[in-house]
């Protein structure tokens, strides 16, 4: 694997991607609409290696929150695995990249049930426009795509 073009390591990867994580949790919008998906899925990076597992499925402990998630950890078992590189993946989270056409181009790996995690689609949807307004308000217009 090369270089991330954006990230110089794994922190600056999860400092950049844990505030839209945040907020997609919460959002009246897109917490809703992926918790009604009933799906974890697991984010496996590479260029810098990290995980992220996304919880839709378990009602969360905390009322305002619809789904959680949480940075390298293996359980629970997810539904479906996205592999893919963290540039990728900044550049997903701004409606930047296809995900049908990634997997068949093989930039984007999955492995589990792909047909209800590509149902998720229309639901984070919102979060291609949220994502660069987190970007810059946290300093990070530069990784703006």
């Amino acid at each position: 694997m090369g270089k991330s073009k954006y990230f110089k390591n794994k922190e600056d990867f999860v400092k950049v991607m844990t505030p839209l994580f945040d907020k997609l949790k919460t959002d009246p919008t897109v917490g809703p609409a992926v918790a009604k998906e009933k799906i974890i899925v697991r984010f496996e990076y590479n260029d810098p290696d990290a995980s992220v597992t996304i919880n839709a499925k378990d009602k969360p402990a905390d009322p305002k929150e619809f789904l959680t998630y949480a940075w390298d950890v293996k359980t629970p078992e997810p539904d479906v695995i996205m592999s893919n590189s963290a540039d990728y993946c900044l550049r997903f989270w701004q409606g930047k990249e296809n995900p049908v056409l990634s997997i068949t181009l093989g930039k984007l790996k999955a492995k589990g049930n792909v047909a209800k995690a590509l149902g998720m689609l229309p639901a984070i949807k919102p979060a291609y426009k949220m994502f660069p307004e987190i970007l810059k308000q946290s300093g990070r217009k530069d990784l703006v795509v």
